[in-house]
C-alpha cells in the first residue's frame, strides 16, 4: 500500500488499521448498482484511504434476483469478515471512524453529522423527481432551488467561507467533505447545471476535493454512468 504524498494528504493522515481486522486490513466488498449515487461518497473514502476494495456492481436487470441476499433489499452494502453493513451514510460513517475521518473530537464529529444531514434532506427531496412526471420534476426542482437550496446551503457557505474554504471540518478533510463533494455533482447533474451558482465556495470545495490525488485518480479511471 503506497504512502500518502500529497499535502492534502499529510493533513489528515489517516489510518491504515482497522480496528475490527486484528492487525490486518481486510479486503472490503461494496455493492451497489452500476451508477454512481448513493456507494460514491463510500468509493472516495475508500481510495483516498488507499484501501483495497471489490467495487461489486449490479445491473438493473438482475437486482430482483438478488434482491433478498442483502439487509433491508437495499443498497449500497458493505461487507468484510463474514458481516454485512447497510445504508450509504451509516458505511460511510463506518469506515470514517475507522479511519479517523470524523475530526478531531467529538464536536466535530457531530458537525460532519450535521452536514451530513443538511445533504441528506437535499437527496430526500431530490429523490422524489425519480418517477414524476415533467410536470412535476419541473415543480420540485423549482422548489428545490428557490426554497431548500437558500435555506440550507446558504449556511454551509457560510461557514465554509469563514474557515479556509477546504474543509468543512476542523483543518483536514472528513468523510463529510466526500459527501458534499460528491453529491453536488450528482446533483449538477440530475437537478439542474446551475445548482451551485449562487454558492461558490461550495463549488471550489467540490473541486478541491475532487483535485485530491487518489480520488481525481479514481473520477478519471471510474465506470462512466449517468448518475
Amino acid at each position: 500500500m503506497s504512502k500518502h504524498a500529497s499535502e492534502s494528504q499529510a493533513e489528515v493522515s489517516p489510518s491504515k488499521k482497522f480496528k475490527g481486522g486484528e492487525g490486518e486490513t481486510p479486503k472490503f466488498k461494496l455493492t451497489y448498482f452500476n451508477f454512481r449515487w448513493l456507494a460514491e461518497p463510500i468509493r472516495y473514502i475508500l481510495h483516498y484511504v488507499e484501501e483495497d476494495f471489490e467495487d461489486h456492481r449490479i445491473e438493473m436487470d438482475d437486482w430482483e434476483k438478488v434482491k433478498a441476499e442483502y439487509p433491508y433489499g437495499k443498497v449500497p452494502v458493505l461487507e468484510w469478515e463474514n458481516k454485512k453493513l447497510s445504508q450509504s451514510f451509516t458505511i460511510a460513517r463506518f469506515l470514517a471512524k475507522q479511519y479517523k475521518l470524523t475530526g478531531a473530537d467529538d464536536f466535530e464529529s457531530a458537525k460532519c453529522d450535521e452536514y451530513a444531514d443538511v445533504v441528506k434532506d437535499i437527496l430526500k427531496e431530490v429523490e422524489t423527481m425519480w418517477h414524476e412526471d415533467e410536470a412535476k420534476k419541473l415543480k420540485i426542482k423549482n422548489n428545490v432551488l428557490d426554497k431548500t437550496l437558500p435555506a440550507l446551503f446558504t449556511k454551509v457557505e457560510n461557514d465554509l467561507k469563514s474557515k479556509d474554504g477546504k474543509h468543512l471540518v476542523g483543518s483536514g478533510f472528513t468523510w463529510v467533505d466526500f459527501v458534499l463533494a460528491h453529491f453536488t455533482e450528482a446533483f449538477e447533474s440530475f437537478v439542474d447545471p446551475s445548482f451551485l451558482s449562487n454558492y461558490p465556495t461550495i463549488k471550489a470545495h467540490q473541486k478541491n476535493v475532487q483535485n485530491i490525488p487518489q480520488i481525481k485518480e479514481w473520477i478519471a479511471k471510474r465506470p462512466v454512468t449517468e448518475y
